[in-house]
Formats: C-alpha cells, sequence, structure tokens
C-alpha cells in the first residue's frame, strides 16, 4: 500500500508505508526564485527609502524597511549595543567634548 501527498503551493512530501507497518517520508523542497523584495509576503516595503534597513517587525510578521536611526534606537533601549562598538565610541569621541564644570 502507497499513499502520495503533495502540496502544491510549497515543498512535496510523499509517503509509503512498508510490509512492515513503518512509514517512510521524504521531502523535496523547491526553489523560488525572486526579482525583488516586494516579491516575497513577508516583505513590507511601503515605507522604504533610499538608505534605509531592513527590519523584522514581530507585529506584524513581516520585514520592513527602516531608518537606520530606529536600530540604534532599539539596541540603546534594550542594552543591546556591542561593548567593542561603546569602547570605540569612547576613544573616539574623548577630548571632543568639553564639559566645563566650573572652578572649585
Amino acid at each position: 500500500m502507497e499513499f502520495k501527498v503533495t502540496l502544491v503551493t510549497g515543498p512535496t512530501y510523499s509517503a509509503r508505508l512498508k510490509e512492515d507497518n513503518k512509514f517512510k517520508v521524504i521531502t523535496q523542497l523547491t526553489q523560488t526564485e525572486v526579482a525583488n523584495f516586494s516579491d516575497l509576503s513577508d516583505f513590507d516595503g511601503t515605507e522604504a527609502q533610499d538608505g534605509w534597513v531592513l527590519m523584522y517587525d514581530s507585529a506584524s510578521g513581516k520585514y520592513k524597511a527602516v531608518n537606520p536611526d530606529l536600530v540604534f534606537t532599539k539596541a540603546v533601549s534594550d542594552s543591546s549595543l556591542p561593548s567593542e562598538f561603546i569602547d570605540q565610541l569612547d576613544v573616539e569621541l574623548d577630548d571632543k567634548i568639553d564639559l566645563d564644570a566650573g572652578s572649585f
């Protein structure tokens, strides 16, 4: 006895029942080519602008084009900036910001 199951819009699956009543399942993934991000169902490019980057939006379940400043804002808000990045800023900004605390 043999069963074949096919999913029309995605990968192809087939299953067989052997004489010892064990199933053998074979999967075959198909490749899809896209020419533009807009061809992807999980991409929302409605607000895309030149120089923006992709970021995943868990609320919509899609990738969106966002201002790169938002990436840093989110990284700072959840303290996920790499320490190497912070150290580099410390070195590059040292003596470039002059704070005058007055005299004592």
